[in-house]
């Protein structure tokens, strides 16, 4: 749980440094119904069940600001967002989690995007992170194996249309993701995909800016060297109290293209605590992160999207040395955000993914130069 709230402080953190620095004068509120399906493709079919509830949120209009990174990512407003969904109707993988499911509470950190216009409607992309609290999960329903933890991260993202009614009202129509998962601090934890369509109403306050707004925050402008280490556990099935700890530490190369995106490449390496002991299976299974020795590591590529003072990365890799239990596991994937202190030091929430699950989420420190 600790977990999870500092991933949400290390964005509202951020967001807090930007309004402090960007100061809009167009607010508005968003409303959105919303109907859904939970995704899974265990019972022969992709889509299943109903889900219903309703985002709510406020934002803070950026689009007048004359910050580089605004005019290179189509970035028009940010602001926090309100989400409920009832999950109480979802039957489970093969029937064995019928009715342990109950409703999602939480609160994200938002951004909304134009990808282009026609006419008069705006087509949009909206991503969100942030903290979900659901009142059903492993340690207080056992059927319910997609949720260990009460609370979870949360990451959404919306694709729609903004058209016009009036010069206060617009109508929203789209479609939406939202991904719930605790990242593995508490085992087990499959997380849960939805999706959903959604029509709602923007309630705006349009005022001209007096001023020319503008952050006193900039990226580090050139390439650059990275160095990362942190920590971070896992949990071990069935037990709330025990975690296994690991550490990732990153030596990498920082290719910049503008403010906004940056090229990367680089050598992960993660060291284990408790590696796996056949004879005591249980207290050392970590699934896909299972390792025989201290260390394993490898290679990767990615980018860094740079927004404000937060930047989110994504880096695909290769092993070159994983002594590991499941043999399939020969390639990971790494996210998460870093906020930026100053363009030199971060601090850094990486989870560290194979295929779609979650390993560990690594808590740490960024350098470049």
């Amino acid at each position: 749980m600790k977990k999870q709230l500092l991933s949400f402080i290390l964005v509202i953190t951020g967001l807090a440094f930007a309004k402090a620095q960007i100061t809009p004068e167009n607010r508005s509120i968003i409303l959105k119904p919303i109907f859904g399906t939970h995704i899974n493709n265990d019972q022969g079919h992709l889509f299943q069940d109903q889900i219903t509830g309703f985002d709510a949120a406020y934002f803070k209009d950026i689009s007048q600001n004359s910050d580089k990174w605004i005019g290179f990512s189509g970035a028009k407003s940010y602001g926090i967002g309100f989400i409920f969904r009832n999950l109480s109707k979802l039957k489970g993988t093969k029937d064995t989690s019928a009715n342990a499911f109950g409703q999602i509470y939480g609160l994200v950190a938002q951004m909304d995007f134009q990808l282009f216009r026609v006419g008069k409607a705006k087509f949009n992309f909206t991503p969100g992170v942030g903290l979900g609290y659901t009142n059903k999960y492993y340690f207080n329903n056992t059927k319910n194996r997609f949720l260990g933890s009460p609370i979870n991260e949360t990451i959404k993202a919306d694709l729609g249309m903004e058209l016009p009614m009036s010069k206060y009202t617009d109508l929203l129509l789209g479609l939406g993701f939202l991904h719930v998962s605790n990242g593995g601090a508490t085992v087990p934890n499959g997380g849960l995909n939805t999706g959903n369509v959604y029509i709602g109403l923007k309630l705006n306050n349009p005022r001209t800016l007096t001023a020319e707004q503008k952050s006193t925050y900039t990226t580090l402008q050139r390439n650059s060297i990275e160095l990362s280490a942190g920590l971070g556990a896992r949990g071990v099935f069935g037990n709330r109290t025990k975690s296994l700890y690991k550490s990732g530490v990153y030596a990498g190369y920082n290719f910049y293209l503008n403010d906004v995106m940056s090229l990367k490449a680089g050598v992960d390496a993660v060291y284990y605590y408790t590696v796996f002991d056949p004879n005591n299976y249980g207290e050392t299974f970590q699934n896909y992160g299972t390792s025989y020795d201290r260390w394993r590591t490898g290679i990767s590529i990615g980018a860094d999207i740079n927004l404000w003072r937060v930047t989110v990365a994504a880096q695909i890799g290769k092993y070159i040395h994983y002594n590991r239990l499941m043999n399939k596991a020969t390639w990971y994937w790494t996210f998460g955000p870093t906020f930026n202190i100053t363009p030199h030091i971060g601090l850094q929430a990486k989870t560290y993914m194979h295929f779609a699950q979650a390993d560990f989420v690594n808590w740490g420190v960024v350098y470049r130069f």
